[in-house]
């Protein structure tokens, strides 16, 4: 079930992408291969999806010197957090077979995976990853078949670099000396009953009512921005592929620049994920034109965890909004309510030359000027999603018609308590 949870993700975090407004400047969460065999010994590499699995926050580290077991000082993970005596955030995620066990208290069998992350010295980012991996291979017999491995990385955009490796020398002289002092099959750290009933609660699914309101204003094809049909997709959590600063992918370009959802649909639709598109009542894919709201009902359970939406501004080369990876779930399991501001960005695929024939929204002009069904494509080399700044009333697009200042729309995320309550608008 893992490898397969695992392999939807990577199929999604390949090919789906998405941009969070709120979260520019923190998009892209680096990760490790998922896990393989290379040669003699066994890789395990940063599980995608182990944020979405259950977990516990563990205590601030004690330095050394007070320290009455390993557990207590981070050891390994965490020496200079203790040294300097600065409390940093760690928390331990263990899969679903790992929790079984937990809660059964037996032992951990083979399959089983513990994640240690440990945020850096100013809580903003996590620096440190450190992983377990329960081997029934008898090359891993002597330590109780776990193999260790930990990662590091300098800042929240580095890619994570091993610093210590899963071979047997390695994990022996390090993880494993440190780790035999546990008394729970070489684990420190323990679910609480509170913790391990709540994966019962959390494989149930939740319908959430998911409300995209257009905060520009004026009138479809006058003026205003229409926003083009929307796509929400319920994913497993960590799917992080859209970057500012990088370039878009297909899906994305499509999507931006014509409102073509059919590159995202069929890619989260093959990785499990639940995708809504915005409609009409007779079935009609639904505009949402300024000032007007569009609601639609997604399911999300403990594997679709996650919320990723995407929509054109379609009076425009290549504008769109999105919201990525949004958790479904807060940390104790319970379905969320929130609102977020939608900021525009521009994919970087297509130059903004703000004619009608490279735009495939209405701009207010009669047929000769902007006749149906134009929307030429031109080009950009080398171009990067980045904010968008906006009309600049170059050439047919009209500034004072048609554009805006800050939130281009907001995004309303609300947990359905009754089904006969939740409509698709």
């Amino acid at each position: 079930m893992l490898r397969f949870q695992i392999a939807l993700a990577v199929i999604l975090i390949s090919c789906v992408a998405f941009v969070s407004c709120d979260r520019a400047q923190q998009m892209l969460e680096p990760v490790a291969d998922d896990m393989m065999d290379t040669g003699d010994d066994m890789t395990i590499g940063i599980p995608m999806d182990y944020m979405s699995w259950m977990h516990v926050m563990l205590p601030a580290p004690v330095p050394m010197a007070d320290a009455t077991s390993p557990a207590e000082t981070g050891a390994a993970h965490n020496p200079a957090h203790v040294e300097t005596g600065i409390t940093t955030a760690r928390t331990a995620y263990i899969n679903d077979i790992g929790v079984m066990a937990n809660k059964e208290g037996t032992s951990y069998p083979a399959g089983t995976i513990i994640v240690k992350a440990i945020m850096d010295d100013t809580n903003m980012f996590v620096d440190k990853v450190a992983v377990m991996m329960k081997s029934d291979d008898p090359m891993y017999a002597g330590h109780n078949g776990w193999v260790y491995e930990k990662y590091a990385r300098s800042s929240a955009d580095a890619e994570y670099m091993q610093v210590r490796g899963s071979n047997l020398e390695d994990a022996g002289n390090g993880c494993h000396g440190c780790h035999a002092k546990a008394d729970n099959d070489s684990v420190f750290v323990s679910l609480s009953m509170d913790k391990t009933m709540m994966m019962d609660d959390m494989s149930k699914s939740q319908m959430f009512e998911i409300t995209l309101t257009n905060l520009t204003e004026g009138v479809h094809g006058e003026s205003g921005q229409t926003l083009s049909p929307a796509i929400f997709a319920a994913h497993p959590a960590g799917v992080k592929l859209a970057e500012v600063g990088q370039p878009a992918n297909e899906a994305i370009v499509m999507l931006a620049e014509g409102g073509d959802t059919s590159g995202l649909e069929a890619l989260a639709a093959a990785a499990g994920a639940d995708v809504q598109i915005a409609m009409n009542a007779d079935m009609t894919r639904r505009y949402t034109m300024p000032g007007q709201s569009t609601t639609v009902t997604i399911t999300a359970d403990k594997t679709n965890a996650s919320l990723s939406v995407g929509s054109m501004l379609v009076s425009t080369n290549d504008a769109f909004i999105a919201v990525i990876d949004e958790p479904l779930f807060d940390e104790d399991g319970m379905p969320v309510s929130t609102t977020l501001e939608l900021m525009a960005y521009d994919a970087g695929s297509e130059d903004n030359t703000e004619k009608a024939s490279d735009i495939p929204g209405p701009l207010g002009l009669d047929a000769d000027m902007d006749p149906a069904g134009s929307n030429a494509r031109v080009p950009t080399e080398d171009g990067v999603i980045m904010m968008h700044e906006g009309i600049q009333g170059g050439a047919d697009v009209d500034k004072e018609a048609f554009g805006w200042e800050g939130p281009v729309a907001t995004l309303m995320i609300m947990p359905v308590t009754d089904m006969e309550d939740s409509i698709d608008q």
